[in-house]
């Protein structure tokens, strides 16, 4: 399992979720400094980034989150902590663990400016996968065919029958 593509999949089943990524892909096109319609105010901006501990023989996928709403919001520090926090529960909700583990990294600082003329805050979470889909885990393991040369005798059709008529 490609854990970038998983959590993609978790993001893009909340709408919430899809409508904040949505605005920051409407930015993009947009371009900076270009004149029209205005964006919406508030969108998040997820990369991933990939740490590997000396010593340790597996490496962390680290998704950090940029949370920006507009500077002129009378309540900033509650958007942005709403946001966050609505990640976190896609991240980390019944659905989310039979595919994932999120572990959400420290606190994050109050929100500072960004270059889009926002106030922004950055989450982080430890991403790894499910326990049930981790390399090396038990898997299920198909049993092989029955032997299709002996005859059935549960009333089932035999191995090499063309038809049921």
């Amino acid at each position: 399992m490609h854990l970038h593509l998983a959590v993609g999949g978790l993001l893009a089943r909340n709408a919430a979720v899809t409508t904040l990524l949505m605005n920051y892909a409407d930015r993009l096109e947009r371009g900076p400094g270009r004149e029209g319609v205005a964006t919406a105010p508030c969108f998040i901006i997820p990369t991933w980034s990939i740490d590997e501990p000396p010593r340790t023989p597996f490496r962390r996928h680290l998704l950090t989150v940029q949370a920006h709403t507009a500077r002129t919001d009378p309540c900033p520090d509650a958007q942005l902590d709403s946001i966050l926090q609505l990640l976190h529960v896609v991240l980390t909700d019944d659905h989310a663990g039979s595919w994932i583990i999120a572990r959400r990294l420290g606190a994050p600082a109050g929100p500072a400016h960004s270059r889009f003329g926002t106030a922004v805050r950055t989450g982080t979470w430890e991403i790894a996968p499910a326990p049930s889909s981790a390399p090396g885990a038990d898997r299920r393991r198909l049993r092989p065919w029955p032997d299709c040369r002996t005859a059935l005798t549960t009333g089932a059709v035999a191995c090499g029958t063309t038809a049921l008529n």
